[in-house]
């Protein structure tokens, strides 16, 4: 169960009511989860089968529709609900980094100077590896100030969302 703490420090938790599984190119399916009005989770899992939203869910609907418009290059950005729980510094990074478009960069030392930060580059980057958004909130886009993509093999998820929105980095 995913919780979320709100101002008063009262935790009110974010149980998701459905899920639905989408087949992707990149070698392995998008798995999303949501309560009725917000997005908890989005993460590339593995093994898994697709599975259609459940009929009547209008926002996982209407999350497959923006993920299969993205898959046909016609989605520059999601506009999605999502669920952010975590520190505020981790917050205001995703935020940030959810408004990139598909063929935008930023590096995480600008991201640390937009989010009133400089020199938390490596917070940035940690933050970046704990978002529960795969997709959603673009990590890929997200890259080191010499403009190589940090901390990714190869092969990786990071390197193939890239590959697909042609973006060309070392």
């Amino acid at each position: 169960m995913l919780a979320r703490q709100t101002l008063s420090g009262v935790v009110v938790p974010r149980v998701p009511t459905a899920t639905f599984v989408l087949a992707t190119p990149f070698g392995a399916p998008l798995r999303v989860e949501a309560t009725e009005h917000e997005i908890v989770a989005c993460d590339f899992t593995p093994r898994r089968r697709a599975v259609a939203p459940p009929p009547g869910h209008a926002l996982l609907l209407e999350a497959q529709a923006q993920m299969r418009a993205y898959l046909a290059k016609r989605l520059r950005r999601f506009d999605l609900p999502l669920a952010l729980s975590g520190t505020p510094f981790q917050v205001a990074v995703w935020r940030l980094v959810a408004d990139l478009e598909t063929g935008e960069f930023i590096s995480y030392a600008d991201v640390a100077r937009a989010i009133g930060s400089p020199g938390a580059h490596r917070g940035v980057a940690a933050a970046m590896g704990r978002s529960p958004y795969d997709l959603l909130i673009p990590a890929h886009r997200v890259i080191g100030a010499d403009g190589r993509v940090k901390g990714a093999h190869p092969h990786s998820m990071r390197r193939r969302l890239l590959a697909f929105e042609g973006l060309r980095v070392s």
